[in-house]
C-alpha cells in the first residue's frame, strides 16, 4: 500500500521513496547522495604511517597515564559488542590466533587515539582490567566472564582472575600490530586515510572521524546541545546518538550560522571539507562567550521552528499528510532563516502558520529547484543556498501579506 506523502516529484522517485522508507533508522531521512566512502581530495605524499608491534601491557601503561585517548565520544562506541562477542575475541587471544591490525592516530603530544579496533581493544580491557576501562571511559561495567566459547568450554563462566596463570600471560603479553598515523600528517589527509582504513566491521562515519582528528572543547559543546532538552523535545528524541548523527546535525547548523547571513558556503568545498574547515579554523578557537551565543541562538531557533512549522518542522511534509523523517537540509535552513528574525516576527509567523504550511506545500509541489535541493546533491553549497533563500523568501512573503 502506498503511503500518501508530500510533493509529487519526490514521491514518484523510486530512489527517494526507498530512502524515505528506510528513514536510515536514525530518525533522519537518508541522504541518498552521501558518499559513505567519504571522498576528500588529499596529497598522498603527505601520508606518514609507521607500523610497529605493541604489547597490551604497553597500551595499558599508556591508558593509565592518559596517553591512550578513550574520549567521551569513544565511550559512546565502546561497548557495542555483547558479552558473548567479547568472550569469543578473548578466546581467540587465548588460542593465540593473531588479531587484525589496529590503527592509531598520534597527536602533537604523542597521545594515541584509536582509529580502528575500538571494540576489540575495549573487549580485551573489559576482561583483563575492567577497573582501568571504567576509569578511562566513565562507563559502568561489571567484570566480564567468558561465555559462549567454541573450544575452551572448560573456561565458561570464568573471569580474568579465575583463569590459569599461563592464560593470563597470553593476554598480558599479547602483541598487536599497530599502524600509527603520525602527528605531522595534515588533518585533511588523516580524514581520508581514516575513511579508507575503516572499510570493514563498523566503519567510522564522517563525524566520528572528525571527532578523532580534532579533539577539543567543541565536541563537548556540540554534545551538550544535542543532549539539551530543547533539541530532544523538538526532534522528539528520535535521532540516534550512537554514531554521532545528532552532533553532526548540530554541527551543520553551527557551521553555517557562524558564517552570518546570508549563510553562504564556499562553492569549492564538499560538505565534509566545509565542516572540517570550520572546526579546525573556527570552533577550536571559540571562547565561552561565542559558544554561549551559539547555544542561545540554536535553542531559540528550535523553538521558533516548532512554533512556525508545527509537527512537520524539518520534514518534507505538511498539513494532514503523513509525516516524513527529519530532513537534514530543512533542519539547517529552517533554523538559519528563523535565527535572523526577531521574536515579534516569529510570533506573527506562528499566528499565520496555516499560511506558512500552504506556502511550503506550494514550494514542495511547484518549485523544482527547491525540491531538488532537498533530495539530490544535498551536501553541495549550491543546494544549501537554494534551501536557505527559498525558505527566507517564503517566510518574508507571509510577513508581507
Amino acid at each position: 500500500m502506498q503511503v500518501t506523502g508530500a510533493g509529487p516529484e519526490i514521491e514518484n522517485d523510486d530512489a527517494q521513496d526507498e530512502a524515505n522508507a528506510l528513514a536510515d533508522e536514525e530518525g533522519l531521512e537518508v541522504e541518498v547522495d552521501r558518499n559513505e566512502e567519504i571522498e576528500v581530495p588529499f596529497d598522498p605524499t603527505k601520508i606518514d604511517i609507521i607500523v610497529k608491534p605493541m604489547s597490551l601491557s604497553a597500551l595499558q601503561d599508556r591508558l593509565e597515564n592518559r596517553e591512550l585517548d578513550l574520549t567521551p565520544d569513544f565511550q559512546r562506541q565502546a561497548n557495542l559488542w555483547n558479552a558473548k562477542r567479547k568472550a569469543r575475541l578473548i578466546e581467540s587471544v587465548l588460542l593465540r590466533i593473531p588479531l587484525p591490525s589496529f590503527y592509531f592516530s598520534e597527536d602533537a603530544e604523542g597521545v594515541y587515539s584509536v582509529v580502528d579496533g575500538l571494540q576489540r581493544l575495549c573487549a580485551i580491557f573489559h576482561f583483563q582490567n575492567v577497573e582501568l576501562l571504567k576509569s578511562a571511559t566513565g562507563a559502568w561495567l561489571t567484570p566480564l566472564k567468558l561465555e559462549g566459547l567454541q573450544y575452551l568450554k572448560e573456561m565458561e563462566g570464568q573471569s580474568f582472575a579465575d583463569i590459569d596463570r599461563k592464560f593470563q600471560r597470553r593476554i598480558s603479553e599479547l602483541e598487536i600490530t599497530a599502524n600509527i598515523i603520525r602527528a605531522n600528517t595534515p588533518p585533511a589527509v588523516k580524514f581520508n586515510v581514516f575513511a579508507r582504513l575503516n572499510q570493514g566491521g563498523m566503519p567510522l562515519n564522517a563525524q566520528e572521524i572528525r571527532n578523532a582528528i580534532f579533539p577539543g572543547e567543541w565536541r563537548n559543546q556540540l554534545r551538550a546541545l544535542a543532549e539539551s532538552r530543547d533539541f530532544l523535545k523538538v526532534t522528539e528524541n528520535k535521532i540516534r546518538t550512537e554514531r554521532q548523527q545528532d552532533t553532526e546535525l548540530v554541527l551543520r547548523f553551527i557551521a553555517l550560522w557562524q558564517l552570518r547571513p546570508p549563510f553562504a558556503r564556499p562553492s569549492n568545498q564538499t560538505l565534509d571539507e566545509f565542516l572540517n574547515h570550520v572546526v579546525q579554523e573556527s570552533l577550536l578557537r571559540w571562547t565561552e562567550k561565542q559558544w554561549s551565543e551559539a547555544a542561545y541562538t540554536f535553542k531559540r531557533s528550535l523553538h521558533a521552528a516548532a512554533a512556525v512549522f508545527g509537527r512537520h518542522a524539518f520534514r518534507k511534509s505538511y498539513g494532514h499528510y503523513y509525516r516524513k523523517p527529519i530532513n537534514r537540509g530543512l533542519f539547517e535552513a529552517q533554523l538559519l532563516v528563523l535565527s535572523e528574525m526577531k521574536d515579534a516576527t516569529v510570533t506573527v509567523l506562528q499566528d499565520r502558520k496555516d499560511l506558512v504550511s500552504s506556502a511550503f506545500e506550494a514550494a514542495m509541489t511547484e518549485d523544482s529547484d527547491f525540491t531538488r535541493a532537498l533530495s539530490y546533491a544535498t551536501g553541495s553549497a549550491e543546494a544549501s543556498a537554494v534551501r536557505i533563500s527559498t525558505l527566507r523568501s517564503l517566510l518574508l512573503g507571509i510577513l508581507d501579506d
